[in-house]
């Protein structure tokens, strides 16, 4: 078992190596979007305006996780619901670089990019969950389970801000944001509890609780990706000389698709649509003492929140006879709803030129 767990993870390793490379394509045309943005912006003279640039490698972990629900009509008024919830508890490093434009003293654009990945696996707890429902009644749960999650996490995101007012120490801006998000969840060991039916069947049903423990059990994988537009404000507020406080928040139209290779039911579950979320961005920067004119050197502590609800429809395909359904069955339009509640704290060391 422990051979086939390690050819398992050689295998998705492999698959994931190439999803990285169209990832970090797609991070190069971010940057040249910052890029092309940054050339669009007005021209100032010389005496008036001023172009400072920065890098921060960062350090982040996360907290909280995504889940989704199923629900699908099961025959006499009833119904079949699921709940499975995934940790994003990686511990992840990155980079952010980008420029910000002053006019007469004060900041009047800001383009920046990002881009970071999990480092040392993180190990969490995946719980799954199942129910009977029926119509005027409290759902009846008669199945739990929770494996062993390891997480790995690519995401990436170009910004852009216009300061369009300040008054003393505050100013606002216009603020553009793009964020990609990357998760891939490997699910092993079964810990948990079912009711399973007597045999031979009596009437009414019986059924006996079943505890069980498999610490080798190969159970999912789960991949979800996220591309998350947005348009909101952003809040500076020199507090201190050196320290400054900023807030970013964005309404964020959200595109997602995910995969559920359940290999416990030899099962593929896909789907993808629309949803709605929230990006927010809490930093506060302490710009460190300067001993060059022209370079300076700042640490920042970040708190960021990603929250987005998805409605679609999954289409589930058994490719293998591990299930009570036949090989080769496809099922559609299965109630498919995806929920996100993701938190970042971050620290990174800057330097401004």
């Amino acid at each position: 078992m422990e051979r086939a767990s390690r050819r398992r993870r050689n295998n998705a390793y492999l698959c994931y190596s190439a999803r990285m490379k169209r990832k970090l394509a797609s991070v190069g045309l971010l940057l040249v979007i910052a890029a092309l943005c940054a050339g669009a912006a007005p021209n100032t003279s010389a005496e008036e305006s001023r172009v400072s640039f920065f890098v921060q490698p960062l350090l982040l972990k996360g907290l909280g996780g995504t889940a989704y629900d199923l629900s699908f009509p099961t025959g006499g008024g009833q119904s079949g619901l699921s709940r499975l919830e995934f940790p994003m508890a990686s511990l992840e490093a990155g980079i952010t670089a980008g420029l910000s434009i002053e006019k007469n003293g004060r900041k009047a654009w800001l383009f920046e990019a990002s881009i970071a990945h999990s480092t040392i696996p993180w190990h969490a707890n995946m719980n799954d969950y199942d129910w009977d429902g029926l119509s005027g009644y409290p759902n009846l749960p008669w199945s739990y389970t929770y494996s062993t999650d390891t997480t790995t996490t690519f995401r990436a995101s170009a910004e852009a801000a216009w300061t369009f007012g300040s008054l003393g120490p505050l100013s606002l801006s216009l603020y553009a944001t793009y964020h990609y998000q990357y998760a891939s969840h490997v699910e092993d060991t079964l810990i948990g509890w079912q009711y399973v039916s007597v045999t031979p069947a009596t009437t009414p049903p019986s059924y006996n609780a079943v505890w069980f423990s498999d610490p080798t059990t190969d159970v999912l994988e789960y991949t979800l990706t996220a591309h998350m537009p947005g348009l909101g404000l952003m809040a500076d507020l020199q507090v201190l000389t050196g320290l400054s406080l900023q807030l970013r928040a964005a309404f964020t139209p959200v595109y997602v698709s995910d995969r559920d290779d359940h290999k416990l039911r030899t099962k593929l579950s896909t789907a993808s649509g629309w949803g709605a979320g929230v990006y927010a961005n809490f930093r506060g920067k302490y710009q460190l003492p300067r001993y060059f004119k022209d370079f300076s050197t700042y640490i920042a502590l970040d708190g960021e929140l990603i929250s987005y609800y998805v409605s679609t429809t999954q289409t589930q395909y058994w490719y293998g006879n591990l299930d009570s359904v036949p090989q080769g069955t496809t099922q559609t339009g299965i109630g498919h709803v995806i929920t996100s509640t993701q938190f970042q704290v971050g620290l990174s060391f800057g330097f401004e030129f």
